[in-house]
């Protein structure tokens, strides 16, 4: 009797432990999954320079324009110049046998900017003086080419009071792409602040006025505001060392206005970015990243 009770006990004993074997292997499993990674960075830094560059199909010294452009992101490096070619005004309006890139955002930049004539850029959507530069028209924010550089470098100087980081997602079965944003502030910010979540496509070719060649490869084309024209408002608390994050997600066409010859083209996913950049007051970006689409 006495070992049928020793060897129920050893029974019960065994069991216990594979109970609390796998238990402990479950928790162990738990604990080890790994957390999602902040994007953004916290340490301090100075801003990255933001060109919208006012462009057109028809325009004959936009070619020249994006030249320029080319030139002084490769000086100032990628991650510190970032170009949107944002085709709007009269060289860029629909009209027959020439591509449509427009984008229903074009109008309200143009008009914000004080554009006077083409190409014209802004840097930051800062006033063109405060930047070095001299402005397309007095009080404006608009600048000739001549002056990019220039003024992209000022801006390079400026504190960044927000940093940003972001990864862009694109479900191919269901064409949704899904971006996520960081932000980390590094200074207090009173005022509105909105994040603006742009969809850029390069390699689209077209017919162009003052091309060496044609077609002409247009690159860095705005295609969509994925936040609106003016951007999502920031709600949270905008205090040094808050850390905000934010999911956006939107379905990417198969084409933007067509893809006949007076139309925008279709989408190719591989040569889409997405340019995240943060203002304030809807004028004065703070700061800006852009990221591939995986």
């Amino acid at each position: 009797m006495k070992n049928k009770f020793l060897h129920l006990s050893m029974i019960a004993l065994t069991a216990s432990s594979l109970f609390l074997a796998s238990c402990s292997k479950e928790e162990t499993k738990a604990s080890t999954t790994t957390p999602e990674v902040f994007l953004a960075s916290t340490t301090m830094g100075n801003r990255t320079a933001v060109l919208e560059d006012f462009t057109g199909v028809r325009c004959g010294y936009c070619p020249d324009g994006h030249v320029r452009a080319k030139a002084a992101q490769d000086l100032l490096g990628k991650d510190k110049f970032i170009i949107m070619a944002v085709h709007a005004g009269s060289y860029a309006t629909p009209a027959a046998g020439w591509a449509n890139f427009t984008t229903p955002f074009g109008t309200a930049l143009v008009n914000q900017s004080n554009v006077a004539g083409y190409p014209a850029g802004t840097i930051n959507r800062l006033l063109a003086a405060d930047v070095g530069a001299t402005p397309q028209q007095t009080g404006g924010r608009a600048m000739s080419r001549g002056d990019w550089a220039t003024a992209a470098a000022n801006v390079n100087a400026m504190f960044a009071p927000v940093n940003v980081g972001a990864k862009a997602t694109f479900n191919a079965a269901t064409r949704e792409l899904t971006v996520k944003v960081d932000m980390y502030y590094s200074a207090s910010q009173t005022g509105v602040n909105n994040v603006n979540v742009a969809l850029m496509q390069d390699k689209l070719m077209s017919k162009q006025s003052g091309a060496t060649t044609n077609p002409y490869e247009q690159n860095h084309v705005l295609r969509h505001f994925i936040t609106g024209q003016w951007g999502q408002t920031i709600t949270e608390e905008k205090v040094e060392g808050a850390k905000i994050s934010k999911t956006f997600t939107y379905t990417v066409p198969a084409d933007y206005n067509g893809t006949t010859a007076d139309g925008g083209g279709a989408v190719v996913i591989d040569d889409l970015s997405v340019v995240v950049f943060i203002t304030k007051d809807r004028t004065d970006i703070l700061n800006a990243v852009e990221v591939d689409v995986q």
